[in-house]
């Protein structure tokens, strides 16, 4: 068995220490999010409120 049996823990896609920063991503990237963000639209690696809203509603609505 693992070391910490029984404990979930949600691990990320990308680890921590692999993500980029701002100054290491390509300038169109930059210039993408950029844009996408003050639009509202969903940026890959930040959080989604759209998505959250959807999965956080009872899959039976009323029961």
């Amino acid at each position: 068995m693992a070391p910490h049996a029984g404990k979930w823990q949600r691990v990320p896609l990308i680890p921590q220490s692999r993500q980029a920063t701002e100054a290491e991503t390509p300038p169109v990237y930059s210039a993408l999010t950029r844009e996408w963000k003050a639009l509202g639209r969903t940026v890959p690696g930040l959080p989604d409120r759209e998505w959250d809203a959807l999965v956080s509603t009872p899959v039976w609505p009323g029961r």
